[in-house]
């Protein structure tokens, strides 16, 4: 299969929805993603579903969505919402124009937005066939506290309050407020927070309480393009069908296969069995559960058994994150609005060679290239690439791949990391 400007095996820059444009179709195996997720991570426009929005606001259902969600029965993280669905189901059409009959996409979202991601995948013609939970123990909590908040706002010569419990001057005029008063810096963040103490009596009634929980896992939501005819007549008409079973299987313990002694059948006939065991190593069957190794760890802990055999565990490489990075400048990455504690990798005076802020670990992407390996290999999609960790899972298990990206910083991370995958396997 030819791609224009020889797209094999390379990133491209530029708006995924504008350059799948230029992708054969029926040309693609593999589709496997971690989107934007819709949040506003870290401030990141990418991130934003105005942003998105924007890029396909001529299209007519976009126009549609606008309208549906700027009604005035419809509040502001619902029109979010619908805008980001709306996004979704548009580079998902795209996506499927381009997979075979039969392709999986594998899509990692985030659990305030995955249910909208689900429901545009389906919109645009995906067949939702599972989802996988990523089980982590490492995330941070991104929680306000309360009573602290509480005790600021409630602070005497606080203006904005009207006694009602409503800010008068919005949510604006509340973070200037929360400067002024020596709550946040000018930036927006908590740098005396650690210092303060709860005085008021009714804001101690709220020590202990927060907003959100600590984040543990993340879905990754399993579609197929549907098939042409059964999965036999898939396979065999365009070499693409289910999910590879057996390269997914969890553990190479052995298995015993046969125990049949001989004289053991019924009637004890002497002639009957054999005296010798057969066993397998093909490992359990591949779960819709994957851990990390600080889950797997908690999860053994409770159980007292090694229960995480049973599951994938990712060992991520404490280097893999900056591989073929180190001629490039250290930067320090903060949002600047959030405190330092919200994000304690992204945020801080650390500084980063690779400062995409969701890198996934590449064991992980590793074994989701596997069990969606074909008989070929296969091509590996990945329209919103990152930093590269895809494409560099695609080529350390032997598959092509195609990468898009639109942020030309994140492309020369993604490139130089996969320049160095390449050169290990030689």
């Amino acid at each position: 299969m030819e791609y224009p400007e020889d797209y094999l095996n390379k990133i491209i820059q530029g708006d995924s929805l504008e350059i799948m444009k230029g992708i054969p179709d029926n040309s693609i195996d593999t589709i496997i993603t971690d989107p934007p997720y819709g949040l506003e991570f870290m401030g990141k426009e990418w991130d934003s579903p105005k942003a998105m929005a924007g890029q396909i606001a001529h299209n007519e259902d976009m126009r549609g969505a606008f309208a549906y969600g700027g009604t005035h029965t419809r509040g502001y993280a619902a029109v979010d919402l619908c805008l980001y669905q709306e996004w979704t189901k548009q580079w998902a059409k795209e996506a499927l124009r381009i997979a075979k009959p039969g392709a999986t996409l594998l899509c990692f979202g985030g659990t305030r937005t995955w249910h909208r991601m689900a429901c545009g995948l389906e919109d645009a013609g995906w067949v939702i066939k599972d989802t996988l939970l990523w089980l982590y123990g490492s995330g941070f909590p991104k929680s306000l506290n309360i009573a602290k908040s509480m005790e600021k706002f409630l602070k005497e010569g606080n203006a904005s309050w009207n006694g009602t419990g409503n800010s008068s001057n919005g949510a604006l005029g509340y973070s200037k407020l929360q400067y002024e008063q020596g709550y946040r810096s000018k930036d927006y963040s908590n740098a005396h927070q650690n210092e303060f103490k709860i005085q008021n009596e009714i804001a101690k009634k709220w020590e202990g309480w927060g907003t959100a929980l600590k984040p543990a896992w993340e879905p990754i939501i399993m579609a197929m393009k549907p098939n042409e005819g059964s999965y036999t007549e898939n396979a065999l008409k365009w070499g693409v069908a289910g999910l590879n079973i057996d390269g997914g299987r969890i553990g190479t313990e052995q298995i015993q296969a046969h125990y049949a002694p001989k004289g053991t059948f019924a009637g004890g006939e002497p002639d009957r069995g054999s005296d010798t065991n057969y066993y397998t190593n093909q490992g359990r069957f591949p779960a819709n559960l994957l851990l990390n190794e600080e889950a797997a760890e908690m999860l053994d802990e409770q159980s007292g058994i090694n229960a995480s055999r049973f599951f994938y565990v990712v060992k991520a490489s404490r280097s893999e994150r900056d591989m073929g990075l180190d001629e490039f400048e250290p930067q320090k990455v903060n949002d600047g609005r959030q405190t330092p504690i919200d994000n304690p990798f992204q945020r801080g005076e650390t500084p980063r060679h690779n400062i995409h802020p969701t890198v996934k670990p590449l064991k992980l992407m590793e074994y989701l290239c596997i069990l969606t390996k074909t008989p070929t290999g296969g091509i590996v999609l990945d329209p919103f690439a990152g930093s590269g960790t895809t494409c560099m899972a695609a080529k350390k298990v032997g598959r092509d791949f195609i990468g898009i990206e639109k942020e030309p910083e994140y492309v020369k991370i993604a490139e130089a990391r996969i320049n160095a995958i390449q050169k290990s396997l030689l």
